[in-house]
Formats: C-alpha cells, sequence, structure tokens
C-alpha cells in the first residue's frame, strides 16, 4: 500500500497511542466508539498487526486501569458482552473485542487456510447470496469504487479516510463492506473487491482481525436476517439508516466531497 504521510510506526508510537486511549477515551468507549466525528476507539489495529505491540501488554494496560484483580471475575457464564470481569461497562466492551473477537478471527485463519475466500463463509450465506446473485443492482466499476467516486457521500468519505489514513472508522467499515455486496456485479466478486481495497489500502490488511471485519459484511459469524433482494438473509445496512443514527457532520467535513448527490 502506498505510505501513509504523518503516521510513525515503532513500540513507541504504540505505546503513545495507548496511553492516550487509556486516559482520553476509553471511559467513553461505550458511547463514543460509533461516533466517526468523535471517536473513542484505540485505533490499535495496525500496530498490533506489524507486532509493535502486544494484545495481551494492551489487555494488562486496560486491567490496570480499571484495578483490576482476579476476584472481581464473575464465577458464572451468562454469555454476556459485559459482567465477566466485574469492572465497567466501556472497559468490559473493550475486552471483548480485543480479546473475543481478535482471537476469534485467528482461530478463525488458523483453521480455515481459505478464510480470505467467499468459501469460507457458512453454508447459508453462500446459498442465500448465491439465489440472489443475479438480483438487479445498482453497478460500479472496481475502479470507481477505489477512487470513492459514488452518490453515496458516506460511503465515498469512508474510502477517501481508508485512503489517507489507512484506517476505516470501525462502524462505517461494516457500511462500506455491506455498500460493496450491494454494488459489485454479485457477491463472489464482492468479496473479491472488498480484499483486493483493504489489503492495499488499509494498514492492517492482510491480517485475520481484519478479515473477520471483511467476511462479517458477507455473514460470517452472523445469523440469517429477513430476506430481501440482493442481500438474501444476509444483514443489511444503509447509508440511510446510517445518517439517522450518527452525526457525521465533523466527519464528511474531514473526508467528504461535493462531488456526490445522494446516499440511497
Amino acid at each position: 500500500m502506498p505510505p501513509v504521510l504523518g503516521c510513525r510506526g515503532g513500540t513507541f508510537e504504540a505505546g503513545r497511542l495507548l496511553d492516550a486511549f487509556i486516559h482520553q477515551r476509553l471511559a467513553n468507549y461505550v458511547e463514543g466508539r460509533n461516533n466517526p466525528s468523535n471517536p473513542m476507539t484505540s485505533r490499535l489495529s495496525p500496530w498490533l498487526h506489524f507486532g509493535h505491540i502486544s494484545s495481551l501488554e494492551v489487555v494488562h494496560r486496560v486491567l490496570q486501569d480499571a484495578s483490576w484483580d482476579p476476584s472481581m471475575t464473575g464465577e458464572k457464564v451468562t454469555g454476556s458482552r459485559n459482567g465477566w470481569w466485574g469492572i465497567d461497562e466501556s472497559h468490559e466492551a473493550f475486552l471483548d473485542q480485543i480479546i473475543t473477537w481478535r482471537d476469534l478471527g485467528f482461530h478463525f485463519a488458523h483453521h480455515r487456510p481459505d478464510h480470505a475466500t467467499f468459501t469460507s463463509l457458512p453454508e447459508w450465506a453462500q446459498a442465500t447470496l448465491s439465489d440472489h446473485a443475479n438480483d438487479p443492482r445498482p453497478s460500479y466499476t472496481f475502479q470507481e469504487l477505489e477512487e470513492g467516486n459514488t452518490h453515496d457521500e458516506i460511503w465515498n468519505a469512508a474510502q477517501q479516510e481508508l485512503r489517507e489514513t489507512g484506517i476505516i472508522h470501525n462502524y462505517l467499515r461494516m457500511l462500506w463492506g455491506k455498500r460493496i455486496l450491494e454494488w459489485a456485479p454479485d457477491p463472489l466478486t464482492a468479496s473479491d473487491w472488498m480484499v483486493r481495497l483493504n489489503d492495499r489500502w488499509a494498514l492492517d490488511g492482510r491480517d485475520p482481525n481484519s478479515y473477520t471485519g471483511i467476511f462479517w459484511v458477507l455473514g460470517r459469524h452472523d445469523r440469517a436476517w429477513g430476506e430481501r433482494p440482493v442481500f438474501g438473509k444476509v444483514r443489511f445496512m444503509s447509508s440511510m439508516n446510517t445518517a439517522r443514527k450518527l452525526d457525521l457532520t465533523r466527519y464528511l467535513a474531514q473526508f467528504g466531497t461535493k462531488r456526490n448527490d445522494g446516499l440511497a
């Protein structure tokens, strides 16, 4: 991928980012992680990917910040993402991401050498997407998507963020993938285009955890939903709903362009 201007690698920089996250954003992680205009996320994924910091160190620092000790751990496993550690909701929510979801991605990649391909999807997802492969859909070329040249201002901004910074905001990355599924000629091409865009532009591209995010878009680690065109039973997301849920004013001012004419 091209270099990201102003982005520094290395252990020192990773430690600085971790300190900033713990002291400035972690306490508001639950409320703010889905806010692209002022995200409360760690943005540590690239430094984890290149081994500049260990996930064990991150977990240790988060537990240390919460003054956790083993006696606080819950005795009953309920399946809930909260309550196991016996600490506040934001700390537990972040630990769920860096432990549960990160490990899930690495274990899946270990057991499935095809983890970056359409064939790695669960059978129900492959079947429903294939059933709808010939549904009418808006169509863009790979070049148009790579250049962020669509009618959707939110999607274009997410692609521009990826090209400029090597990262897409966590919530918008899900929408980014869902719209590629909607706009590519068929679901197999959509999975290929997502991997190509991710691996070329994302700082954490080629990472099992990165592929987990891409293939969740297509149904991995998810369940079947109500059936609709193009998506079949795979979970649907739209830019219009995203615009209603989130305040994107600052985000679009930073990464948006004036050539777009709608959301759809």
